[in-house]
């Protein structure tokens, strides 16, 4: 944590309040700060201890979570359960305000640095939001901002329902938030636990093939290694002249399977027999092209076969002379005959041309803002770090409840890769 100082990160900043803190006795804030320290620890066991950042306030506590935003819900939920555990119902909490907390939720930008100890700390507007959104919760309640609703009522249909929007505040530097208050929702907290133990189960078990693989225990480091676009590309490319191979191959076979089999069928049938009890295979397509008509011994023409809809009719003299009349014993060839020898396969059809690769635009927004491409929206960055567009023009616009939209034409290219910053001031 320390190699990564003044360092700016778009992470959930959590901030607690000890409602009326100040006002009771020393032996009384005593309790309630211990009673604190003990459920945060509980809410916060399984989150890595790289991914977060606590700090004393005093009158309660500042956390910063650098990993998944769901990370700063599930916490505020759970020691908001371990309260109401430990004293009386949520509403009466709220109603009179004591052993409570409230807490302010939001996502923003925070720099890491170091305090006068040496120690991580943070500092920026990510924090400064999350204190002025707890200023406007009640005893009791968990106050959201509009950045951190956008991005996790997206998440999971359990965490939608929790919201519910309270309206804009104000607060003393006279800058305008929009807040949503979190309720009570058991499908809610369970969600958010599964995911964090899942989440905890598989950074433990990378953890411990990583160690395996570098060395014995106690000098094994952890590298995560994230591969950069190109590699992708490459990769996507090889892939896609793979599957076109395969539908080479497929096709050709199929092909050649088509042109032996009538060969096979016709030397079923002797080519000097004047008429034949067994029908031929039915023609392939209505338009085959018509066959030379085949000279036995005499010099005289062979009985054209039967439709394969009538196999159980005797045979009938020979009509006049006409277009079906001097068709061969033998089956019609495929639509496209072969060139060369009748016995030699004919040329496989060619596979279709692959997809034209999409090109990339990655997003560098700073605190966050809503993509709309074309009119749609695509996503809030961050989390969001690109998306895929198929080459052609685009209008790319970047809103901000808190500022102006920022509005971009451009025009990519197949594999391009483009960059879009922008920072709301």
């Amino acid at each position: 944590m320390l190699d990564q100082a003044n360092r700016t990160f778009i992470c959930s900043v959590v901030f607690i309040d000890l409602v009326g803190y100040s006002k009771k006795p020393v032996a009384e804030q005593i309790r309630l700060k211990t009673s604190l320290t003990n459920n945060l620890s509980e809410a916060i066991k399984d989150i890595p201890v790289n991914d977060r950042i606590i700090l004393d306030t005093g009158d309660g506590a500042a956390l910063s979570f650098l990993g998944d935003p769901e990370d700063a819900l599930f916490t505020t939920l759970s020691l908001r359960e371990a309260m109401v555990r430990e004293n009386q119902t949520a509403t009466q909490i709220e109603e009179g305000g004591d052993d409570a907390v409230r807490m302010g939720i939001n996502l923003g930008p925070v720099k890491l640095v170091k305090d006068i100890n040496g120690h991580p700390n943070i500092i920026g507007d990510g924090i400064n939001v999350a204190q002025r959104i707890m200023s406007f919760a009640r005893p009791g309640q968990i106050v959201v901002s509009r950045s951190y609703y956008d991005v996790v009522s997206n998440l999971a249909s359990e965490y939608a329902k929790l919201f519910t929007y309270e309206g804009s505040r104000t607060d003393k530097h006279v800058r305008e938030h929009e807040i949503y208050v979190v309720g009570h929702n058991e499908g809610a907290l369970k969600k958010a636990k599964d995911s964090m133990k899942d989440r905890a189960a598989t950074t433990s078990t990378n953890v411990k093939r990583t160690a395996s693989a570098t060395g014995p225990v106690g000098s094994a480091t952890v590298t995560l290694t994230i591969p950069n676009f190109a590699q992708d590309k490459k990769k996507l490319t090889l892939v896609a002249g793979v599957l076109a191979g395969v539908v080479a191959v497929l096709g050709y076979l199929v092909v050649t399977k088509k042109g032996e089999a009538p060969p096979a069928v016709a030397a079923l049938t002797a080519p000097d027999t004047p008429q034949s009890t067994t029908p031929p295979a039915p023609v392939p397509t209505a338009e085959a092209p018509k066959a030379a008509p085949a000279s036995g011994a005499d010099g005289k023409h062979a009985e054209p076969a039967k439709p394969a809809a009538e196999p159980a009719k005797p045979a009938e003299p020979p009509k006049p002379a006409g277009p079906a009349v001097h068709q061969k014993a033998e089956p019609a060839k495929p639509a496209e005959p072969a060139k060369g020898d009748a016995g030699k396969p004919s040329e496989p059809a060619k596979p279709a041309a692959p997809a034209v690769p999409p090109a990339t635009v990655v997003f560098a927004i700073q605190p966050w803002g809503e993509v709309f491409v074309n009119g749609k929206s695509g996503g809030v960055s961050p989390p969001m770090k690109s998306m895929k567009l198929a080459p052609g023009k685009y209008k790319i616009e970047i809103r901000n409840t808190t500022f102006a939209a920022h509005t971009e034409s451009i025009e990519v290219k197949s594999r391009d890769e483009l960059t879009i910053r922008h920072r709301f001031q």
